[in-house]
């Protein structure tokens, strides 16, 4: 992927071999209209000619053919200013011309630069759009507040009766749902359960209808709610439910609070790069939800379509779906629900899609969702405001002492759903419609951009605490003292590594998780805690896809030996990203030949690299229950402590009988804990060069 920009000598073709992109670079752009690139050709035989005067001053555009244009896209890919040694060498192996090379890297650099300026003056001005709405609904919500010892108000009145209706029409149809369906009281809320052999009858149809129209209305009232009905976080990340208000300003039952159960009620926005259409569909379709939120959701199916899709899209679709939430911590439970969803639009560019649960509090599910979900609305084309409730009450009796105080919005709350929204999305604009990375063509950086989301998915899954999932635990809890051991069987690859071990542990840092973020990206500290480094130097060798500011992104790192080391070049690829509500740093080393192959970009990945074995090694962060106490007005992640799981995967061999051999488990044990300890040596040393101050002084 690198090249020496003073090499010279030799022809384009014998360049090839080395840099791996000229010869045979997928050839993106045939002709000059599609890179927006011309080249002038040489107009020497014309200039001779005195008789033809038209001609001489008469300029011909000439289009590259398909083996000029693979060979200096393919060149531009590595390099964007070439010297003269190698614009001979182009010149010869493509038969143009020494100026005509000249102007086409010229235009071709100009057409870039462009087109960076274009998507940031887009991005400038969907936030612009973004702070006018905000600000027309603030005045428009301080015109129109609630005053809960004034009980006056037309609005309020209005408001207050259409929500006590909407509750007890909602509970009603709850009761009705579940008598009717009595002899399936359980509701078998499994991923594999029999719920599509649920609610068949016309009446049950209907009632069920009826459920999500009201669901849709309490959310989008709850949505456009009055502040005084949400309590901003510090730092406003989000906003909590304030119970109290809501239950005096909108009087009526919420349905059985069976003992042991929990209310959490968050709300968030954010600005989503994608059109409200692409939104809808990835929310709707089961696969797409899963790929969508990876590291958030483990699994996602639909259980039965009540009203199917129409020439409208999604429009009025009823689908009854069954998701399992995660949190990359051992020490916290997933959290499994069944709910309906609902699609409606409301109006041009709007979209309200709704989830509310058909049990009514007395069923076996541990989580049931009241009226919760995504109010989508366009603010430019390709951009959208979307809003999102999470109403939930919940059984979280497994969860972990150290995480209780962060279950208040934090892990499973609508900021988490809306920062993987933005960051997904901006990643995938970037990708598609950037050109910054020209070392990777764009197949080559769709090819690892699923590679990273696959990388993340597996990290999470395998460090949570999946009740029933494909990970066997060994030994364990999952704390520092209590590492947690677990395996998985391979049923593909050699049959000298036919299990892979996941080795994880969570424990409390009394540091700021901005500044644990910071250092663990710090590539200069690296050398001192990554047994991939082994006190070898560390540099990003291209960035991949960027998401939601500079924290956000995907990168391939390059690890250079120290001199008389193992000259082998080993790759590294790195998915980060930073919020509030959890932020990761989650690696993988790749074989260098196959990260070439797919850096190219071919239509289909390489033979093997569709079921490519990652073991990934990573860290999970989360601020701790003393950021929200400590925090008066700033940042959560910029005060208080903060809670880090750390967890690998590595190949190993099963002992007879599938179980695991007691070393293996020893040793997994032991290389956790010395993990641990370099890692808390390296985070709290002083770190006055990157920060000004020591650790502890902010």
């Amino acid at each position: 992927m690198e090249m020496n920009q003073q090499q010279s000598g030799g022809n384009l073709s014998s360049m090839a071999p080395m840099n791996g992109v000229a010869g045979g670079a997928a050839t993106r752009l045939n002709d000059v209209e599609q890179t927006g690139a011309t080249v002038e050709a040489g107009s020497g035989s014309s200039a001779g000619n005195s008789n033809n005067t038209h001609e001489r001053k008469k300029r011909r555009l000439q289009r590259l053919n398909k083996e000029q244009s693979e060979i200096i896209e393919g060149f531009f890919c590595i390099c964007g200013h070439p010297d003269e040694g190698q614009k001979r060498h182009l010149s010869q192996a493509t038969g143009l011309g020494l100026d005509q090379v000249k102007f086409w890297f010229q235009n071709k650099r100009t057409q870039v630069k462009t087109t960076c300026w274009k998507e940031d003056n887009y991005k400038l001005t969907v936030e612009n759009e973004i702070l006018r709405d905000e600000n027309r609904r603030i005045k428009i919500a301080h015109c129109y507040a609630i005053c809960l010892t004034c009980r006056n108000s037309a609005v309020h009145n209005q408001l207050a009766a259409e929500m006590e209706r909407i509750k007890g029409q909602t509970e009603w149809l709850q009761q009705e749902i579940a008598r009717s369906n009595g002899a399936n009281a359980n509701l078998a809320f499994q991923l594999d359960s029999s719920a599509e052999n649920l609610f068949s009858g016309q009446h049950d149809h209907q009632m069920i209808a009826e459920l999500a129209k009201n669901a849709m209305h309490g959310l989008i009232i709850l949505a456009e709610a009055h502040v005084a009905l949400w309590l901003p976080v510090p730092g406003y990340s989000f906003e909590t439910l304030n119970m109290t208000a809501y239950q005096q300003a909108y009087p009526g039952g919420d349905g059985a609070n069976a003992l042991g159960f929990r209310t959490e009620a968050t709300r968030a926005d954010a600005m989503v790069m994608m059109d409200h259409k692409s939104i809808v569909d990835f929310l709707m379709d089961p696969y797409s939800y899963r790929t969508f939120f990876p590291g958030v959701i483990s699994g996602a199916v639909t259980n039965r379509i009540y009203s199917w899709p129409t020439n409208d899209g999604y429009n009025g679709v009823i689908q009854l779906m069954t998701v399992e939430m995660m949190f990359p911590s051992p020490l916290v439970p997933t959290r499994k629900c069944t709910f309906l969803r609902y699609c409606k639009v409301l109006e041009e560019g709007a979209v309200v899609v709704v989830d509310v649960s058909l049990d009514n509090g007395s069923g076996l599910s541990k989580c049931r969702k009241m009226p919760s979900g995504f109010l989508i609305r366009s603010v430019r084309p390709n951009a959208c405001k979307v809003a999102a409730i999470e109403h939930v009450r919940v059984d979280d009796t497994g969860i972990h002492e150290l995480y209780q105080p962060c279950l208040d919005g934090l892990i499973f709350g609508a900021r988490r759903w809306v920062a993987t929204m933005a960051r997904q999305s901006a990643r995938l604009r970037d990708v598609y419609l950037s050109k910054t990375a020209l070392q990777v063509s764009t197949k080559g950086r769709k090819n690892l951009m699923k590679l990273a989301d696959d990388l993340l998915a597996s990290y999470a899954s395998s460090v949570s605490a999946t009740g029933a999932g494909t990970w066997t635990v060994v030994i364990g809890a999952g704390t520092e003292k209590d590492v947690r051991v677990a395996y998985r069987g391979i049923t593909e690859g050699s049959s000298s590594t036919n299990a892979v071990l996941s080795v994880s542990a969570s424990l409390r840092l009394p540091l700021p998780m901005r500044k644990i973020f910071d250092l663990l990206r710090n590539l200069t500290l690296r050398s001192k805690w990554d047994v991939l480094v082994h006190g070898s130097t560390v540099k990003e060798e291209v960035s991949i896809a960027r998401g939601v500011g500079s924290d956000d992104a995907v990168t391939v790192l390059h690890v250079k030996r120290a001199p008389g080391e193992n000259k082998e070049r080993t790759m590294i690829l790195q998915n980060n990203g930073y919020d509030v509500s959890g932020s990761f740093i989650v690696y993988s080393p790749i074989d260098s030949k196959l990260m070439d192959t797919m850096v190219l970009g071919p239509s289909e990945l390489p033979s093997g690299a569709s079921g490519l074995s990652l073991y990934p090694t990573g860290f999970s962060l989360l601020p701790d229950g003393e950021a929200a106490r400590e925090s008066s007005g700033m940042d959560l992640g910029d005060v208080g402590g903060t809670l880090m799981t750390l967890g690998f995967q590595i190949p190993v061999k099963l002992a007879t009988g599938n179980g695991m051999y007691p070393r293996s488990v020893t040793s997994a044990i032991r290389l956790m804990t010395d993990t641990i300890g370099i890692m808390k040596r390296t985070l709290m040393e002083d770190h006055s060069d990157i920060y000004g101050s020591g650790p502890f002084n902010a």
